[in-house]
């Protein structure tokens, strides 16, 4: 009886490993890739998306050689594209690694509305021919396997409208749906359930890089860019003012580089942004669209007295005079991110400076005024808002200076003068500049050496740089 059992247990095992259909049926990876977004009759802008399919033998080792049978293609897609008879959808000829074009599948069609389509519209490629035991393809276990064909689809007049592609493969019920069939042991056997179905879109597209999707605080000259794009030798990039990319305002063509520098840009508006990448046959290649917006215009409103130029008997300056505001980060080595001049009110001892390329955050504000040492706001920083202006008052406080670096008058705090050549120290190179256009009576409007505005130069502008030797500007 054992050895009846032991008979009756092998033959079953051997008639299992003849059961094809189960244990040997091949798995594998069935792929849409390599998505580019093409101008394909040269009037610049998308009106074709064409993409790869690939089939990929994933258990060689277990099944042995993948014979390809049958193989029909759906992918559900956005209703919102558009009518069937607004677009045509086929294989490019010639794109298939298939030596038996019979192994093709039939019928591209692309179907909206379709109620059978979650997403309202459908991709459709019926099945090939019926290909008897060897003659179907063997499909590659290398990566990125065998290519079924390249496809395309095509607006027939006029752009891509502006919305997502949507595309997914349609594998359940109701049919028709995605199935691959294969010859295994002399019949045609449905391996659809050994399939993984993947989509890649990214990839392919035109990479963008600066400025980022929906970024904000951008400066008013934008410096875009982009990676490198297969084998394209010229770029075009193109900049809208709405979502719809209706309200084009920069269309720059035959770009070598992988970047562009823009401006100016108007401040707290919106932009929108793509990149198309030319390939030698003339054939354009888009990325998507970006969005981003561009800073606020930030105004600081300072008041400040440069000393020399302050008359206390009648509390006002002699003259109105301009100065520059650097907007600085609070920490070392306090890189400049700003800079905007004002005119000094000769009474109010008041300046509204506008930035434009700033973004809300904690600076230093350095002040410049062309005969004084540059004074920074108090250690720390200051709050720069994102739509207020901001006001500060450099008279009130010995302490509203970094390092204290301000001189009492008459009861305001002022800027010290005397730094004639701006090198950030009052020194004998300072003293000798004012003490040589004063032995030869230099006279005029707004001259360096001239301290206290009076538009000569003489003792009195000598012992305002003399009072200030050894000031340093801080930090």
């Amino acid at each position: 009886m054992n050895k009846l059992n032991k008979i009756i247990c092998a033959l079953f095992l051997i008639l299992s490993a003849l059961d094809f259909s189960n244990a040997q049926q091949p798995s594998y990876t069935l792929k849409a890739m390599n998505f580019v977004y093409t101008d394909s009759i040269g009037l610049r802008e998308i009106d074709a998306v064409k993409f790869d399919l690939y089939i990929l033998h994933t258990n060689q080792g277990v099944s042995g050689p993948f014979e390809y049978a049958l193989g029909q293609y759906y992918f559900n897609v956005n209703g919102a594209l558009g009518v069937s008879s607004e677009y045509s959808y086929y294989i490019i000829p010639g794109s298939s690694d298939f030596i038996n074009l019979n192994a093709l599948p039939r019928n591209p069609t692309f179907v909206c509305p379709d109620a059978s389509s979650p997403s309202g519209a459908s991709l459709k490629m019926n099945s090939n021919a019926v290909l008897g035991f060897g003659n179907g393809p063997i499909i590659s276990a290398t990566s990125p396997g065998t290519k079924i064909c390249t496809v395309r689809f095509k607006k027939r007049l006029g752009s891509f409208p502006l919305v997502p592609l949507s595309l997914n493969w349609r594998l359940t019920l109701p049919n028709p749906f995605t199935k691959i069939f294969a010859h295994i042991s002399n019949q045609i056997t449905d391996i659809s359930s050994q399939g993984i179905y993947s989509i890649d879109t990214v990839s392919s597209m035109v990479s963008l890089v600066n400025p980022a999707d929906n970024s904000f605080y951008n400066p008013v000259t934008v410096t875009f860019k982009w990676k490198k794009f297969r084998s394209s030798f010229k770029y075009i990039i193109k900049i809208y003012k709405d979502p719809l990319l209706k309200d084009l305002i920069f269309n720059y063509r035959n770009i070598t580089d992988t970047f562009k520098t823009i401006g100016i840009f108007n401040s707290s508006e919106d932009y929108y942004w793509r990149v198309g990448a030319e390939d030698l046959s003339g054939e354009i290649y888009y990325s998507s669209v970006r969005h981003f917006t561009v800073n606020p215009v930030k105004y600081l409103n300072v008041k400040l007295i440069p000393e020399g130029m302050y008359y206390p008997l009648f509390d006002q300056l002699i003259r109105r005079d301009t100065v520059t505001a650097f907007i600085r980060q609070t920490s070392y080595p306090y890189n400049k991110i700003d800079s905007a001049k004002s005119v000094i009110d000769s009474i109010s001892f008041r300046g509204t400076f506008k930035f434009l390329n700033v973004p809300p955050g904690t600076y230093y504000y350095a002040m410049k005024h062309f005969n004084s040492i540059e004074t920074w706001s108090r250690s720390g920083g200051e709050i720069l808002p994102l739509t207020d202006t901001a006001y500060y008052d450099f008279t009130t406080s010995l302490s509203q200076a970094y390092g204290n670096n301000l001189k009492l008058k008459n009861g305001k705090y002022c800027f010290f003068s005397g730094d004639v050549n701006q090198d950030g120290i009052i020194d004998a190179t300072d003293m000798s500049i004012v003490d040589n256009d004063s032995y030869a009576g230099i006279s005029g409007r707004f001259l360096r050496s001239d301290l206290n505005g009076n538009n000569f130069v003489d003792a009195a502008d000598l012992s305002v740089a003399d009072n200030n030797m050894g000031v340093t500007a801080v930090p």
